[in-house]
């Protein structure tokens, strides 16, 4: 979970100082690849017990990051 949670504060830092125009377009694509990025990685511990939860966990996480990085830039 916390690589997932790390590429998301990387993702929203980047988004944040070097966008301009099309800020929330790369938002979005930021929670995608965490959400893609938290899948692959559950997918490679192939264990079983839990793995939905992780998964929640994980995109949950970068979500809220997300969520803060929006309302930061609605704030601007």
């Amino acid at each position: 979970m916390l690589p997932v949670w790390l590429l998301a504060v990387v993702g929203a830092v980047l988004v944040l100082t070097l966008t301009d125009k099309d800020s929330f377009a790369w938002l979005l694509l930021v929670f995608v690849l965490c959400v893609l990025v938290s899948f692959v990685l559950q997918l490679i511990t192939a264990t079983k017990d839990g793995l939905v939860e992780r998964i929640s966990i994980a995109s949950s996480g970068s979500f809220v990051v997300v969520l803060i990085t929006a309302v930061v830039l609605l704030a601007r």
